[in-house]
């Protein structure tokens, strides 16, 4: 990626970011009017899939890259 695309995520990444801070909560319970935390939450519900999904690969899950190319007498 360039460092102008690595510029144009950010610069959108902040602008939303304002947008969700500047904003007027319009929830019932707590964390409706905790600035940000909507953003916080979707980053970690991220985080934790794309982590629990590596660390499934890493348990067996994943095949081999040569798993389908050996010959049928190698087993």
């Amino acid at each position: 990626m360039t460092a102008g695309r690595w510029a144009l995520l950010v610069a959108g990444a902040v602008a939303l970011s304002l947008l969700d801070l500047l904003g007027h909560p319009h929830g019932e319970d707590w964390w409706h009017h905790v600035p940000g935390f909507d953003l916080l939450y979707g980053l970690a519900g991220c985080l934790l899939i794309v982590i629990g999904s590596k660390a499934l690969g890493k348990l067996g899950i994943q095949r081999p890259e040569r798993f389908y190319e050996r010959g049928e007498d190698e087993g």
